[in-house]
């Protein structure tokens, strides 16, 4: 029978699909799906338990994604294989198995999602238009599941209906184009369900199914498996029901918003993010001042020089390294990005290795720079411990897939690109070729959504993550960062898997 353990009345579903001995276990208060799912309220704990489930490291570890990219370096003391992964190694392992956490916390989420989805019919006492509802977003969920997993790991199993231990022992890998058209598909449907409401209670809402498949069209269009004029006419669809919904850009004429204070956490549920990790003080996230900050305890990734020297001037014009200075710089930079010369925690950082701070638990590294975007959450001296919301999709996202799609298929991509860098303080462009246009756009992304995951998947996608990561020039020459096309397009599929199933097989250049 499958196992579900309820804690506090809010379901926590355990998918059995990790080799840890634990998880054979039996636990006390444990109860068969078909028992708990018998009434609405706990239907609804059922629900929150996929949702929950986004928290989970290998979904929500958005900073790990970045220490992949050019955005950021990983450690390798803390996690090794995603700091062998970003040197370009063959082999990929570690005692922390971030690379297995993609994995399996995804499937964490599919299967709480396939036990609710087997169960929801027999629930008596609720409306069929809460039950659908419901059921589209167990649906919508399990797919975004299906879109990380796609393009982290290529073909993988595609399970839409619980499955037993025994059984997920013998499952094959999908095509990653069946998984694609089921992701595709399942957002379609559910958005025909989902009301357009705005995104302050963290669910999800019609314009974020859509705009999650908006991006998904994107990537296809870019690895010509869909055409430009489809992908474009998937973000209109998504910006269309994101401005009825009340989504906007935040721009600097507001009074208490800007790029900055977006990331706090007094201002989580603003119009800006239309789907969000949320996390609180009592339902915890990942702990960002602790490893990912300046005064990082564990530090899990620091920031890459030439994310930094990548931000312009104020005025528009490209930054010079030899200046050697952070004034007069693209806002974004220091929102994003802990240099010499901020304030933390009542200090100013030197931007050295000890960072002047006397008696912090502060680790140097080989920049000198730290993230700064999710760390605190006020921007002063409130620390994010895991308790600020996390953006899966932001309006401005909408604005710039919309201005990619429309220079591809020549149409006029200046108003969104130039209102997304007006939110930012920079000039208007103009006058560019549709291949000037189209670098402009993408180091617009790179900049506007720095440590938000994105980068990775607009490298592989693009297919720009070889010059973009081999071209890596940093000072210290201990810095060692590789790409090897034909092989890191797709993480190494999780050796703990394939181990436990005969169906299961590497992924290319890991054998």
């Amino acid at each position: 029978m499958k196992k579900i353990i309820i804690i506090v009345s809010l379901i926590i579903l355990l998918a059995n699909i990790s080799c840890d001995d634990e998880l054979e276990l039996e636990p006390v208060n444990s109860t068969t799906a078909e028992d708990f799912y018998t009434n609405a309220n706990n239907l609804r704990s059922g629900l929150y338990g996929i949702y929950s489930a986004l928290q989970n490291r290998g979904i929500a570890s958005f900073s790990r994604l970045e220490g992949m990219s050019d955005n950021c370096i990983s450690d390798g003391t803390f996690i090794p294989d995603i700091a062998a992964y970003s040197t370009g190694e063959s082999f990929v392992s570690g005692q922390f198995r971030s690379v297995e956490l993609f994995y399996s916390d995804n499937y964490v989420l599919i299967q709480r999602a396939n036990l609710l989805l087997d169960n929801i019919d027999g629930i008596p006492a609720i409306s069929d238009e809460e039950r659908e509802g419901i059921r589209a977003e167990a649906r919508a969920l399990r797919s975004y599941s299906y879109m990380n997993l796609v393009y982290l790991f290529g073909d993988v199993p595609l399970l839409s209906t619980s499955t037993e231990r025994d059984a997920i022992l013998s499952v094959s890998r999908t095509p990653r184009n069946e998984v694609i058209k089921f992701v595709l598909d399942e957002f379609e449907a559910t958005a025909g369900v989902l009301a357009n409401t705005p995104a302050t209670d963290g669910r999800l809402s019609k314009q974020a199914v859509l705009g999650l498949r908006a991006r998904a069209m994107l990537y296809e269009a870019r690895l010509g498996n869909q055409s430009w004029v489809n992908a474009l006419s998937a973000v209109n669809t998504a910006l269309t029901e994101a401005n009825n919904g009340g989504s906007m850009l935040i721009d600097t004429d507001s009074p208490d918003l800007d790029y900055q204070s977006l990331f706090n956490e007094t201002n989580e549920g603003n119009a800006e993010f239309i789907f969000s990790i949320r996390n609180n003080s009592t339902d915890l996230g990942e702990n960002y001042l602790n490893n990912y900050s300046w005064q990082a305890g564990a530090l899990f990734t620091y920031v890459h020089q030439n994310l930094a020297d990548a931000y312009s001037y104020a005025d528009g014009t490209e930054y010079s390294p030899t200046d050697d200075t952070y004034i007069d710089r693209d806002p974004r930079l220091s929102a994003n990005v802990m240099h010499e010369g901020l304030s933390f925690g009542g200090a100013t950082y030197d931007g050295t290795d000890n960072g002047g701070f006397v008696g912090a638990n502060s680790i140097g590294t080989a920049t000198n720079l730290f993230q700064h975007k999710f760390v605190t959450t006020d921007f002063s001296t409130t620390w994010n411990e895991g308790t600020l919301d996390l953006p899966v999709l932001r309006y401005a996202d909408l604005l710039l897939m919309q201005a990619e799609a429309l220079n591809e298929t020549g149409g006029d991509s200046y108003p969104q690109l130039n209102a997304v860098r007006d939110r930012a303080g920079l000039p208007a462009l103009s006058g560019l070729s549709q291949d000037e246009l189209r670098d402009a756009i993408i180091l617009e992304r790179r900049l506007e959504f720095a440590f938000e995951g994105l980068r990775w998947f607009d490298l592989i996608t693009l297919g720009i993550a070889e010059n973009s990561i081999n071209g890596i020039q940093e000072e210290r020459a201990d810095i060692i960062r590789g790409f090897t096309t034909g092989r890191n397009e797709l993480l190494p599929f999780p050796q703990s898997e394939i181990e436990l199933n005969a169906n299961l097989s590497p992924n290319p250049g890991y054998n």
